[in-house]
């Protein structure tokens, strides 16, 4: 999908304005404050630091690695947690910052002390191995470098088959957020998705998720029954299915509207979800929400 990028000297730092398109429409990015460069204790090449135009929002920074193709949001007095956003089709990592749902989550997140990880995933995250693994190796470089030994999990439609992934094989990962996630592979029959499928899975079998195996992570599910892109009763239900059957705690959210509407958008919900689950529910507010 198009995109576009202007990049405007500034004092210290370039000030990025990114415009994306995505399975919803956008909305005018949030924006979080950045400070001095990222130290490198790894000795790996240096994290570029993004500045972004300060709308009120205070307490954090975003650090983009733009080598990995993925960005952290750092609080500035971090909580050990870890969320990691697994974005859905035709978005970036740019997703957390740039659109109206993932976004308000986001800082509300950030301001109770969690660090938020996002990556690109190739682009094309349709569960396949490699890009497992890529964000495998991501979060372990997140939790090195920021001293994280706690993992949540946020998902979001197409993300959903790497999420339930890494909520199996990653032992850190206390729980789950998925919004609209696709749980079966075979269900994906529209034509605009078939090239990046296609180009993800280069032949493999796609047994692994057709449809994706679910662990016992405590999880919560959003997704509306009026959703034609990721239809829930054969992909939201079926994860739910699956993880109370491996004795997961699932909460199910059936939300209204079509895919990627706002209504599966809640902030406070999830905040309290991952601060139980991480265990730091007793954790002060940090920043002031924009």
């Amino acid at each position: 999908m198009p995109r576009l990028r202007r990049l405007v000297p500034a004092l210290v730092a370039g000030v990025i304005a990114l415009t994306l398109s995505g399975c919803v429409p956008a909305a005018p990015a949030p924006a979080f404050p950045t400070s001095g460069p990222e130290s490198d204790p790894t000795g790996a090449a240096a994290a570029a630091v993004v500045q972004r135009a300060d709308h009120g929002y205070a307490g954090a920074r975003v650090v983009e690695d733009q080598a990995a193709e993925a960005l952290t949001i750092v609080p500035d007095h971090p909580n050990g947690a870890l969320v990691v956003f697994v974005h859905g089709w035709g978005q970036t990592r740019w997703a957390v910052l740039e659109r109206r749902g993932e976004s308000d989550v986001a800082h509300s997140l950030v301001a109770r002390g969690f660090t938020v990880l996002a990556a690109d995933g190739d682009l094309k995250a349709w569960g396949n191995s490699a890009s497992v693994a890529d964000y495998r190796g991501l979060i372990d470089d997140a939790m090195s470098r920021h001293h994280l030994d706690r993992v949540l999990i946020m998902g979001e439609s197409m993300g959903g088959l790497a999420t339930m992934q890494l909520a199996r094989e990653v032992p850190e990962v206390r729980a789950v957020v998925a919004w609209y996630p696709v749980c079966d592979l075979r269900t994906m029959t529209q034509p605009r998705f078939q090239a990046s499928i296609d180009d993800a899975w280069a032949g493999r079998d796609r047994a692994a998720v057709s449809p994706v195996r679910v662990g016992d992570t405590p999880m919560m599910v959003w997704a509306s029954p009026q959703d034609t892109v990721v239809e829930a009763s054969r992909n939201a239900a079926v994860c739910v299915a699956e993880g109370r059957a491996a004795g997961a705690d699932v909460t199910y959210v059936r939300s209204s509207g079509q895919h990627g509407a706002p209504s599966n958008f809640d902030p406070a919900t999830v905040v309290s979800f991952f601060e139980r689950a991480a265990g730091v529910d007793d954790a002060p507010v940090l920043a002031a929400a924009r």
